[in-house]
């Protein structure tokens, strides 16, 4: 079983919109998912009560204790993939998601405001000594004119920390919002749009960092 954990210090960065993505197109690659909402907020919790799929399961704790029980459950479950959504302005339950992470992801507006919480972000990775398997990823990334620039500046901002650049990013699309509104993801609910490829293009990157792939038909009968 893989963890990996989506965190990040602002409030509306994405994280759950990240995470749901992973884990339903998972699901698609026939993977057993799991995911922890650790928000207050329940952001994610919400969007599965709106879901008609019973799957993928998500677990409320807003506990970063327990974080630990709950990834050997999963484990003993028999899941493939564990991905632990974070609340902003959480750095003590961000470590301890990133402790028991094989993979840290955080998505970043690419905002002076949202950049500058970076360096609480590395000193974060840095104590759960996950800083080699950390990945910042620009999301929200306006379609617009200055969008090429944000994302030069932005880019710019993570590496000037020190951080590792994800290849991939997220740009703001209606059919996110739309999408979880109804409890959906983009690839289920506009298969064919850009926001489903850039979904599916984040999911394959990080299936190819963490090695993670799809059981065969033979090994899902036989479990």
């Amino acid at each position: 079983m893989k963890t990996i954990a989506v965190i990040g210090l602002k409030g509306g960065s994405s994280k759950s919109t990240t995470a749901l993505h992973l884990a339903v197109s998972a699901e698609a690659a026939g993977l057993s998912v799991a995911v922890i909402d650790s928000d207050p907020q329940g952001s994610a919790y919400k969007w599965f009560e709106r879901r008609e799929a019973e799957t993928p399961s998500i677990i409320r704790e807003i506990d970063g204790d327990a974080f630990a029980r709950l990834k050997g459950i999963a484990q003993k479950n028999g899941t493939d993939l564990l991905i632990v959504d974070t609340a902003g302005k959480a750095e003590t339950t961000a470590l301890a998601a990133c402790e028991v992470a094989d993979l840290v992801l955080v998505p970043i507006r690419p905002t002076q405001f949202d950049l500058e919480t970076l360096s609480t972000v590395k000193r974060t990775v840095r104590i759960a000594e996950r800083i080699d398997r950390t990945w910042v990823m620009l999301a929200q990334v306006p379609t617009g004119s200055n969008a090429r620039r944000m994302v030069e500046e932005g880019e710019a901002a993570i590496q000037a920390y020190g951080l590792q650049l994800a290849p991939v990013r997220i740009a703001t699309r209606a059919a996110f919002a739309y999408a979880m509104s109804q409890g959906l993801t983009a690839t289920e609910f506009e298969p064919s749009g850009k926001a489903a490829d850039e979904a599916e293009a984040v999911y394959r990157w990080i299936s190819g960092l963490v090695d993670q792939t799809a059981k065969t038909t033979s090994e899902l009968v036989d479990a």
